[in-house]
């Protein structure tokens, strides 16, 4: 099962996995020298030179740097006298014996003088904190004051930067938004304490100028500002920028598979990873790799090189085989140092190696980055580019995959339809790139509201799809009908005219109706809109 695990449960495991690791190193060192030992064929040089490079690389995972680099010399002396005659090998095994018997003296002395590791520093906080604002016009205040609390944001609105600085002593705001020119005078790029707390904390800034000027521009960039907006004030974009930057900082950080054979360092691996909120799952089995692949749906595979059953190369070549799994980024995770290998184990289809031991945070932050990277591209190819929501065929998969989890489980899943009413006399009014900001505050909106476990797609031109996993269709008609009275109350301007909009709405759940698959709850979901509509719109069937 993927890890789902709270802070205080994942500092208690650290300490589990690492004592649970420190109890076996003695009984693996014995192993090994019973194998040099006994050595009656290549067989046992073999198994050594595995458990070897596993510990090369596990050792100075779990703070045991000089452990790690003597299980490295014996792994690469192994490989040194294998390739020799048997007669020339016979010789050397007393020299690897002594080896041998200094990594298990060393693993005594270790284990006596251990001190306690502790849990990497950074973790992830789920309390939801308010968006703080400081602007000069205090109309545009009040009307995004109203916007933001419609789409469910709490909202802290700020007189001048010393309120700023004083509450930042107490409290820490989700996002920024101010003025780079106050009201008497005071300008945002020369207030070096209040930049430096928030980047200390690291706040998202979004700044707001009466001019268009690229010394500003340079200045915000400096500052590290996400946005950088202009008068006349954007809102409905304004806000959706909001809404993007707060899904990065506190939705999903990214699924990660990992496949390594040592079960101990994998644990460890999906510990750190949690604790940055990451969501893991751990492979146990090789042969289910394909299937656990498909219903994980992970945005990146952290794999080892070398197993003793299938090598990383062989298993990766196995996942390409698949279509919906060849853009899957791989990252081969290995104590193997010859470049030239390396190079070699990503040429069979890895897109990246990271080298072990790994400091616990050298890890997180290397994983972030690489998860970074694989999230953007895969929104490019999935994504609709005006609202930020899936496409119409991504949504349609996941849909079918949920209906399949749904199946398994026996939990409930409800799927949404919703259609903006009287669109086209929107775009008629007013133009399609007003019609279009109509689009994405709904699509905000959505983002906004449903849950990290839910999925929100554009099904096509102003319709959208919502799929909810365990929500029955009451839930779905509570929830959806919270959006429709949300969005009814969002002002739109066009020219000198002020208009709001409404939707219709149609739910289909597995506990409604007899279906067979996802296509088929699609259509209930559409037939239940098409009532919503005749019977007035604005309301969810």
């Amino acid at each position: 099962m993927p890890s789902s695990r709270t802070q205080v449960d994942i500092s208690e495991a650290f300490s589990r996995v690492r004592i649970k690791f420190e109890q076996s190193l003695p009984a693996r060192a014995e192993a090994m020298l019973a194998l040099a030992l006994q050595q009656t064929s290549g067989n046992e040089l073999g198994q050594l030179k595995a458990e070897a490079h596993k510990l090369a690389g596990a050792c100075g995972t779990f703070g045991h740097a000089q452990l790690g680099t003597l299980a490295r010399k014996i792994e690469q002396y192994v490989v040194d006298i294998n390739a020799l005659s048997p007669e020339l090998c016979a010789r050397k095994i007393p020299e690897l014996n002594q080896l041998l018997y200094l990594f298990k003296q060393s693993v005594a002395q270790a284990l006596s003088s251990a001190a306690p590791v502790a849990a990497p520093g950074e973790s992830v906080s789920s309390e939801p904190r308010a968006i703080w604002l400081m602007l000069g016009n205090q109309l545009l205040s009040a009307e995004l004051i109203s916007q933001l609390k419609a789409f469910g944001h709490a909202v802290v609105q700020l007189p001048d930067f010393d309120s700023c600085i004083k509450l930042l002593q107490t409290e820490t705001p989700a996002l920024l938004f101010s003025q780079i020119e106050q009201a008497n005078g005071a300008d945002l790029f020369k207030q070096s304490l209040l930049l430096n707390s928030l980047q200390q904390r690291q706040c998202r800034l979004m700044v707001f100028s009466e001019q268009d000027d690229f010394a500003l521009r340079i200045k915000a960039a400096q500052q590290y500002a996400d946005d950088f907006f202009v008068s006349p004030l954007d809102v409905p974009n304004m806000i959706s920028r909001i809404a993007e930057l707060l899904e990065q900082a506190s939705g999903s950080k990214g699924r990660v598979y990992i496949v390594d054979d040592d079960t101990m360092l994998a644990e460890h691996y999906a510990l750190v990873l949690n604790r940055i909120g990451i969501e893991t799952l751990i492979n146990k089995q090789p042969q289910a790799i394909v299937k656990e692949l498909i219903n994980f749906q992970p945005d990146l595979i952290l794999m080892d090189m070398y197993m003793p059953d299938y090598t990383g190369a062989e298993l990766a070549g196995v996942i390409r085989q698949y279509p919906p799994l060849r853009r899957l980024p791989i990252v081969f995770l290995s104590s193997e140092q010859n470049k030239n290998l390396q190079n070699r184990a990503m040429s069979h289809g890895a897109d990246d190696f990271i080298t072990k031991p790994i400091d616990d945070n050298q890890l997180a932050q290397a994983v972030k980055v690489r998860l970074a990277r694989s999230m953007q591209i895969k929104n490019l190819v999935e994504k609709d580019s005006l609202t930020g929501l899936i496409k119409h065929s991504a949504i349609k998969e996941v849909a079918v995959l949920e209906v399949e989890r749904s199946e398994r489980t026996g939990r409930p899943l409800s799927i949404v339809m919703l259609d903006i009413d009287h669109f086209k006399a929107v775009n008629d009014s007013h133009g399609h790139a007003t019609g279009d900001v109509v689009i994405t505050a709904l699509a905000t909106l959505l983002r906004k509201r449903i849950r990290k476990t839910d999925r929100a797609g554009r099904y096509g031109g102003e319709e959208f799809m919502l799929v909810l996993p365990d929500c029955d269709a009451a839930q779905a008609r509570q929830l959806t009908t919270q959006i429709l009275a949300s969005f009814a109350v969002l002002h739109f301007n066009a020219a000198s005219e002020q208009f709001s909009c409404t939707f219709s709405a149609g739910v289909a759940s597995t506990g409604d109706n007899s279906y067979s698959n996802a296509e088929q709850l699609i259509v209930s979901a559409d037939e239940a809109l098409y009532k919503a509509k005749h019977a007035g719109r604005n309301q969810v069937c």
